[in-house]
């Protein structure tokens, strides 16, 4: 998937799936597209910016398949990186690939608009994001001991003047 916005839609689509609820901290929702199922509904004051229209024909047509998915990732019987790359042939997305991401939008959406409007929705994603990033920077400062600690081993390996081999 090439496109971040497709990609993402592919995720939260394969998360609703699976029962998952994936909930990123959007860096541009300013610029986020709201997908709407009827364009003849009235969404209210929602209208001018849910302009983008869905396709469940698409969802309903590809949907046993999405099943099936969605159980061969619960299963493991595949991994999420390899069905990342099924989805994808060359530059154009498959038809599977399509209506997960179309269903992604639903989910999408519906996470957008709770982010914008709900404080405490906004303050969970972010700690969340920073124990993710806490977590990192300790995994980088062992990777980092553990090197030194290493480097502080074989120097004073080499400064051992007498071994076992070389004894005549």
């Amino acid at each position: 998937m090439t496109d971040t916005s497709a990609y993402t839609d592919v995720v939260f689509g394969l998360f609703w799936l699976l029962g998952y609820r994936f909930s990123p901290r959007i860096a541009d929702i300013g610029g986020a597209r709201y997908w709407r199922m009827d364009p003849t509904a009235d969404y209210g004051p929602l209208n001018g910016i849910a302009r983008h229209r869905l396709h469940p024909p698409l969802i309903k047509d590809n949907w046993d398949d999405m099943l099936r998915l969605a159980g061969s990732l619960k299963l493991g019987v595949v991994q999420a990186l390899s069905i990342m790359r099924t989805l994808q042939i060359g530059d154009r997305p498959t038809k599977l690939a399509q209506a997960v991401a179309e269903l992604g939008r639903i989910d999408k959406t519906i996470h957008c608009l709770t982010y914008l409007d709900d404080e405490a929705k906004r303050r969970r994603i972010l700690t969340q994001l920073n124990h993710g990033e806490d977590r990192h920077k300790l995994a980088r400062a062992l990777f980092m001991a553990n090197a030194a600690s290493s480097v502080s081993a074989i120097a004073k390996a080499k400064k051992i003047s007498w071994v076992p081999w070389a004894s005549s």
